[in-house]
């Protein structure tokens, strides 16, 4: 019996440190070292939005879409105007529509950089908030559902790594992920629960939605710091999980 038992244990510390998960089951890969990397790339992201939208069970990769996020903080000071946005249950919509126009992959020891420009006709974003403002003496306090549904995204993620080295071989661990959407047109609906400030819904939503660009601006900052922290974990998924060598294999 403790023969068994140390046979299962050591099948098991097996298979998880040398990282036997097919990934070419679920991803295409891509020679680093090959003249057409980056056009391997190119059909492998395309490929790879369609695989990640449902996830992959096998590495603990969630569904990208929709995406779910269980909260989301946002505190905005600017002059007179304070704003303070707490979301939750967020469901982001329409990533599996994306087209992959180029990529491009710098990769060694030392270090990993790839760029994947994209385009993506509508993205829904959706969700339950709470917040309160402030502008001059003006305070409001809400509740309730929002969606914003945005238009025309153009955009490059920028994905950074550091191969680490361990006893079961070499890994990727993506330190920054970047992305900054030109969008074409954004419209954003939020109700409100709160009685005392209900009427000044309707205001806020007209306001919002005739000075988008420049609320988008304002935010786009914070916004960015959350998309940093979620596309570095999701991808992390991935490349703390299967080695350098299966991911992006160096032949030649």
């Amino acid at each position: 019996m403790k023969f068994i038992i140390k046979y299962v244990l050591v099948l098991a510390i097996t298979l998880v440190c040398d990282g036997l998960v097919d990934i070419e089951k679920y991803l295409k890969i891509c020679d680093r070292n090959s003249e057409d990397v980056n056009d391997c790339l190119l059909e492998a992201a395309q490929e790879g939005l369609a695989v990640l939208a449902n996830g992959i069970q096998d590495l603990d990769v969630p569904s990208i879409d929709p995406y779910n996020q269980k909260d989301l903080r946002i505190e905005y000071k600017n002059n007179q105007i304070y704003a303070k946005f707490t979301a939750k249950n967020i469901y982001v919509e329409g990533l599996k529509e994306s087209t992959v126009h180029d990529a491009r992959l710098r990769a060694d020891e030392d270090r990993f950089h790839l760029e994947l420009d994209l385009t993506t006709p509508k993205i829904n974003v959706r969700g339950q908030y709470a917040g309160e403002g402030r502008y001059n003496s003006l305070q409001i306090q809400a509740n309730g559902e929002f969606i914003t549904n945005m238009t025309d995204l153009v955009y490059t993620w920028k994905l950074d790594g550091v191969p680490e080295k361990t006893e079961n071989g070499t890994f990727v661990r993506i330190t920054d992920f970047y992305m900054r959407p030109d969008v074409g047109d954004m419209k954003s609906t939020l109700t409100n629960e709160n009685p005392d400030s209900k009427e000044l819904t309707e205001l806020g939503n007209r306001f919002t939605n005739q000075n988008w660009r420049l609320l988008y601006r304002e935010l786009l900052p914070y916004v960015q710091t959350n998309w940093n922290k979620i596309g570095s974990r999701v991808a992390n998924k991935i490349f703390l999980k299967v080695p350098y060598d299966q991911l992006f294999p160096a032949k030649y």
